[in-house]
């Protein structure tokens, strides 16, 4: 028997598997297979690559949307209306990314206290600014979000603000910071090449 796999994680680390038919036998088989099959379609590439470039790591991106859709299916099974279900998808998966950044983030401090600093070039950062995806990596947590659904999902400041869950004058003021960062990184590079 050949199972589907449906990724469902809440950290996008150690992943534990629940298979499809695991999940049919805990909530029912009553839902709209062409809403999700349409979102895998149209949105899910362009959003695992745009959360790949807020995370910069596309598999977490991936496993990120992967469980948000395991998620939604779910809702969608328990009899959950779930109006927009792009949009749903892509809050959840943010908000799975952010849980996961905090995560590593624990753990880097918990290594800090327990192990010997060791030195890391200050260079590294410049010498990575070689293409656009290197130069948004530099950017803070939050511009690299405001910059990923803003530019690369194409969605409005009100769009961009509602996922992120913040003013649109916030969104302003990151994605004018993101690009006044992003000038001095690749212009630096311009002069670095030349």
């Amino acid at each position: 028997m050949n199972e589907s796999r449906v990724n469902l994680t809440a950290t996008c680390g150690v992943i534990p598997v629940m298979t499809v038919a695991t999940i049919d036998r805990m909530v029912g088989v009553e839902e709209d297979e062409n809403q999700l099959a349409r979102f895998v379609e149209v949105d899910y590439g362009s959003l695992v690559a745009a959360l790949g470039l807020v995370c910069g790591d596309r598999a977490a991106a991936e496993d990120a949307v992967q469980e948000a859709l395991a998620r939604a299916l779910i809702g969608l099974r328990k009899g959950a209306t779930i109006d927009s279900l792009g949009a749903w998808v892509r809050v959840v998966a943010l908000n799975l990314l952010r849980n996961r950044w905090r995560s590593l983030a624990r753990e880097r401090r918990a290594r800090q206290r327990w192990s010997p600093e060791i030195p890391t070039a200050a260079s590294d950062a410049l010498e990575d600014a070689l293409d656009l995806r290197a130069a948004i990596a530099t950017l803070s947590r939050r511009q690299r979000e405001a910059v990923a659904l803003y530019y690369r999902l194409g969605l409005s400041v009100t769009e961009t603000a509602a996922a992120m869950k913040v003013s649109d004058g916030t969104v302003k003021t990151l994605l004018s910071r993101a690009r006044s960062a992003l000038a001095v990184v690749l212009e630096s590079e311009e002069v670095t090449h030349d």
